[in-house]
């Protein structure tokens, strides 16, 4: 089958989570606006949000799948398995432990995530509040990227990506009773979400083990597999090698992470920075999901099996995929910000002044969007061979670099530094793992080709909507009812696509029958 399939799968089912994300977001933004009660709720979720995003894109994935890769290859089903089981114990103490520690030593954790809060007394006692709240989980996390990991294994790749919409739809459902059915404030609306998106993670828990379940691998530990565990030595090292696995396959998070801590020394920096980030993540979501969860059991089996050829033909069509979307999303979200913000967010408590610092930096991060997924596609290289210290490097270097550039621009000074220092470290990142791994690439003259097609189709695109956009500008203006604005949008957005999709289909980068599943029997 071609990998087009399961990239489309695991892209669009992760791009349904992110779409019904968003419209959670849209409903924070109305319900906390941007001030104190929005920062804290930000905060206490920089920390679980940074976890489940590393795992979502492969975390745990990278350590798991080539070692069950493996075992499978050298012990069968029976040694994969209890490999499996093994992991599970471990990882269950492991996570009950961290979330122990996080709740007795949250007040000096959440000074780290985001020191600048701390100026205000209520405000940082609010942030601690809710991380306490929040915290566990990432116990859930944990356990949810293992049960995904497993099932990506056996490439059952889409309900691990779908089941995340379950978060949303519940807090789409608490946001919209507040926002209609009572008359709350700010501060209990804010506990209200901490507490259901604990919930949340709980459900998401079961049905993914449920799902799991169903192919033969057990989702809680087998009585007596604690002690196995913790002697296993192939179950202690893939966790190892978790850690900085999920610093690699997060490594455009941890940039983030940063951004965050320098933008929480401006008023209203940390929401504007997180709501342009939660628009940001739709493209990067489908394109760097997809690749991070599809690519790395292709490569890893390819490995184990010598197939060059395989290895090569993977490589290629990720590069395909990923120019195809990247490109065009790229220069959507850098030319459409501010409409885009403005229709989406600017309502209630979130101010016009509001929406124009939110674009502003989703211009920023939409510059850095095409890093971040060629990262991706270089990355498999090195975690299918365990090697996991080269792209750890480059990931410290990288973020040293965004620190630095972000201290010299001065973050209070210049409200973009942040999203700069970003856009600085997923550019350096690429760079660094593109001047190791080129020797081994052969993407050859087809790579070129395809990239000239992209940008030639992206460039078709620009140019329609640099023309499209002053006719549909009178629409999309403040005073106009919601539905009028939101037609304009999505007007102007189909257009864009459309533009884009002939002229990929006319420079030959787009090809249909790879979307076709083959049959067998």
């Amino acid at each position: 089958m071609s990998l087009a399939v399961p990239f489309t799968v695991v892209g669009s089912a992760t791009l349904l989570s992110r779409v019904t994300g968003f419209v959670r977001d849209v409903l924070v933004a109305a319900l906390l606006g941007t001030g104190g009660v929005a920062e804290a709720y930000v905060a206490a979720f920089l920390l679980p949000n940074l976890v489940r995003r590393m795992m979502s894109e492969g975390g745990l994935h990278a350590a798991m799948v080539p070692r069950l890769a493996r075992l499978e290859q050298q012990g069968g089903d029976k040694a994969a398995r209890e490999f499996a089981e093994d992991a599970l114990a471990l990882l269950s103490v492991l996570a009950i432990l961290m979330v122990l520690a996080a709740e007795f030593f949250m007040e000096p954790l959440m000074r780290v995530l985001a020191h600048g809060l701390s100026e205000d007394p209520a405000l940082f006692a609010q942030a601690v509040f809710f991380g306490r709240i929040a915290f566990p989980f990432v116990g859930f996390t944990l356990l949810l990227a293992l049960y995904a990991a497993l099932l990506n294994s056996v490439e059952r790749y889409a309900i691990a990506a779908l089941v995340p919409v379950m978060l949303n739809l519940l807090l789409i459902g608490v946001m919209v009773t507040l926002l209609v059915a009572t008359d709350i404030s700010q501060k209990r609306a804010g506990l209200f979400l901490v507490v259901t998106i604990l919930l949340a993670g709980f459900v998401q828990l079961v049905l993914l083990g449920m799902a799991l379940s169903r192919t033969g691998f057990r989702v809680l530990p087998r009585p007596g597999a604690f002690r196995r565990g913790f002697f296993s030595r192939e179950a202690r090292m893939a966790l190892w090698l978790a850690v900085p696995g999920m610093a690699v396959a997060g490594s455009g998070h941890l940039h983030l992470l940063i951004a965050a801590q320098f933008a929480s020394f401006r008023p209203h920096g940390l929401p504007t920075l997180y709501f342009a980030d939660r628009l940001f993540q739709l493209p990067l979501g489908f394109a760097a999901s997809a690749i991070g969860v599809v690519l790395l059991p292709r490569i890893a089996r390819a490995l184990q099996a010598r197939d060059e050829a395989g290895l090569d033909a993977a490589r290629a069509e990720s590069f395909r995929f990923a120019v195809l979307l990247v490109l065009p999303s790229a220069a959507g979200l850098f030319l459409l910000a501010d409409p885009i913000i403005a229709v989406l967010f600017q309502r209630g408590a979130f101010t016009a002044e509001d929406a124009l610092a939110t674009a502003a930096n989703l211009r920023g991060l939409a510059l850095a969007l095409p890093a971040f997924v060629l990262a991706k596609i270089l990355l498999p290289e090195f975690l299918a061979e365990e090697r996991m210290r080269t792209p750890l490097l480059a990931i410290g270097l990288a973020c040293g670099l965004n620190a630095l550039a972000v201290w010299l621009i001065g973050p209070r000074q210049n409200a973009l530094a942040p999203v700069l220092g970003v856009m600085i470290g997923a550019w350096s990142y690429a760079a660094i793992l593109y001047g190791i791994a080129r020797k081994r690439l052969r993407l050859g003259w087809r790579a070129l080709r395809d990239l000239a097609a992209a940008m030639a189709a992206t460039a078709g695109m620009a140019v329609a909507l640099r023309f499209a956009l002053p006719p549909i500008e009178p629409f999309l203006a403040a005073g106009n009812p919601l539905a009028i604005k939101a037609l304009a949008l999505a007007s102007i957005i189909l257009l864009g696509a459309g533009v884009h999709l002939l002229l990929a289909r006319l420079f030959g980068i787009l090809d249909f029958r790879l979307l076709r599943v083959e049959r067998t029997g």
